[in-house]
């Protein structure tokens, strides 16, 4: 997460609070969207944090199967007063860290950050619940992504005042922000999509967990009933429907691909949009269970003016804040039933686009974030310890 510029951003207004080190991947043995770290890694911001970038062992290996090298010489090294280890309470990466941080710096105040929101069946289910008790008796506090993940760690004996629910990271609103009517026209042309038409936006995997079967034919039903409007629908991502919705798009001229691209290009792609869907549904078999745990897009869309619905999938409803801008996942008549109402009024859309960015600079700003998580770390501190404030130390995926 951190090894890309970009999402460090929330590091800087932390740093008002602490001395903060960073420790993340080598940007060479990484990648994103298919595309190596490095692409996204363009560092348009002084840091105000260090940054250290340690090997990880086995390279290649997802962020829950890994360990850093040189871990141990960073601690040995430098004092820390707390350390906040942003993965799943599984990953190889939470205990190594965990293990060091006991024998090396015994007085540390130790926590960790979560998204899990789902918990697994049969035997996996049953190994995991002995990890999460084991987790909330070797931490000092944890942070949850969303409320179901704060549910779990409270199920194994986490403590409400020593669990926070917020997001990992923030918007960069001074880029994410409505455009006017001009600007709007001029990054339309410059992506190549059109200037006259309502412009529906998903952006994201281009999968069938994220909807997007349902968003096609919501699309479809919506130029049927608002003719007047002439409504497209821009995708930006990659993922295994890539080539379908290729194929799909040579035959209806209404649907806009675009390409995968470093984060601080999709503030433009928000931008040229009047409409923003994600109609994400739950993954309920399989290995690979999953239902949304935040939906960092919600925000930046948001942040961008941009009125934003999603469906019940997960943290959505949380992180939107609106009701009546939800609707029941894997439900078309559902979408149809909640959007089509604020298509027949361009103010009440505008209205509700206004309410929803007040919002989310309230809450999911760099600053407002950093404010939100320094809070409740100086807390943790103030519980636990009497700290020097000279340091605070992330080990992130």
């Amino acid at each position: 997460m951190y090894a890309t510029a970009f999402n460090r951003r929330k590091l800087n207004p932390l740093a008002g609070y602490f001395q903060i080190t960073c420790v993340t991947w080598d940007l060479d043995t990484g990648t994103l969207f298919g595309r190596p770290l490095a692409d996204f890694d363009h560092e348009d911001h002084l840091p105000e944090y260090q940054l250290m970038r340690l090997p990880r062992w086995p390279v290649g290996q997802s962020h829950t199967k890994y360990f850093h090298l040189h871990l141990s010489k960073l601690l040995r090294d430098q004092s820390f007063d707390l350390i906040l280890v942003d993965s799943e309470p599984w990953s190889f990466i939470r205990w190594q860290t965990w293990l060091l941080s006991r024998l090396i710096q015994p007085k540390i105040v130790f926590g960790e950050f979560s998204w899990e929101n789902i918990e697994r069946p049969g035997l996996k289910g049953i190994i995991l619940s002995f990890i999460y008790r084991l987790a909330v008796k070797t931490h000092h506090f944890s942070i949850s992504g969303n409320a179901a993940c704060r549910t779990i760690f409270l199920k194994y004996g986490g403590k409400e005042n020593a669990n926070l629910v917020a997001a990992q990271l923030g918007v960069e609103c001074r880029e994410f922000h409505p455009p006017s009517s001009e600007e709007k026209t001029k990054i339309r042309f410059e992506l190549g999509l059109p200037s006259d038409s309502f412009l529906i936006g998903f952006c994201g995997r281009l999968t069938a967990s994220k909807g997007i079967p349902e968003l096609l034919l919501a699309t479809e039903r919506l130029r049927s009933s608002f003719p007047d409007k002439v409504i497209h629908l821009a995708m930006l991502g990659h993922g295994d429907m890539f080539e379908e919705l290729t194929a799909f798009a040579a035959s209806n001229p209404w649907l806009h691909l675009l390409s995968p691209r470093p984060h601080r290009d999709v503030a433009a792609f928000m931008r040229s949009l009047d409409l923003f869907i994600l109609a994400s549904k739950p993954v309920t078999f399989g290995p690979d269970l999953w239902e949304e745990q935040f939906g960092h897009v919600l925000i930046e869309a948001m942040a961008a003016g941009v009125p934003t619905f999603g469906s019940s999938s997960g943290a959505i409803p949380e992180v939107i804040g609106f009701p009546e801008a939800i609707f029941n996942h894997s439900d078309l008549e559902s979408l149809l039933s909640v959007v089509e109402p604020w298509l027949k009024s361009q103010s009440d859309l505008q209205a509700l686009a206004v309410k929803q960015r007040q919002r989310t600079l309230s809450l999911y700003s760099h600053e407002s974030l950093a404010r939100i998580w320094a809070d409740f770390l100086l807390a943790q501190l103030r519980n636990h310890q009497s700290p020097s404030g000279h340091c605070m130390h992330f080990s992130s995926k």
